[in-house]
């Protein structure tokens, strides 16, 4: 019985990637997105209201900027999800073609390969979108 239980694990040859790329090939971009919601909206919110009564809010603080390079770090965040995502996939692309069979680590690698590129690209552009929303919109509106 312990001759049949394969020691090296499910399909030995797409260990080529790692399952940390993946996973942040696909997490970067939703935390990233996430992180500008609840730091743009905390950190307004309380720039507005800072006590009972609302202040009027300038887009040119220093509090303004910090916003700003924060939703920078976060677009530059998802790129970088989906240039590692699609350096793995095609690095699966790749080896596929080698082997011209589809092995159980293969196909899970493609799919989050594949997922991390396209969940990149659309947070990509919900946060390229809540930036442009935060530079035209005014934040304080009474």
């Amino acid at each position: 019985m312990s001759n049949a239980i394969d020691p090296v694990g499910a399909a030995p040859e797409t260990r080529t990637i790692s399952f940390l790329s993946l996973l942040f090939g696909c997490t970067a971009a939703p935390i990233f997105w996430m992180g500008q919601l609840m730091l743009g909206f905390g950190v307004t919110a309380h720039a507005c209201y800072p006590g009972d009564q609302p202040v009027v809010f300038t887009k040119t603080g220093a509090l303004f900027t910090a916003l700003l390079v924060f939703d920078l770090v976060a677009l530059a965040a998802c790129a970088a999800g989906a240039l590692v995502s699609w350096n793995a996939w095609r690095q699966v692309r790749q080896a596929g073609a080698e082997s011209h069979t589809l092995h159980t680590g293969e196909g899970r690698s493609r799919f989050l390969a594949m997922w991390g590129m396209l969940s990149s690209a659309w947070f990509f552009l919900a946060i390229l979108f809540n930036t442009i929303a935060s530079l035209v919109v005014p934040s304080c509106a009474f």
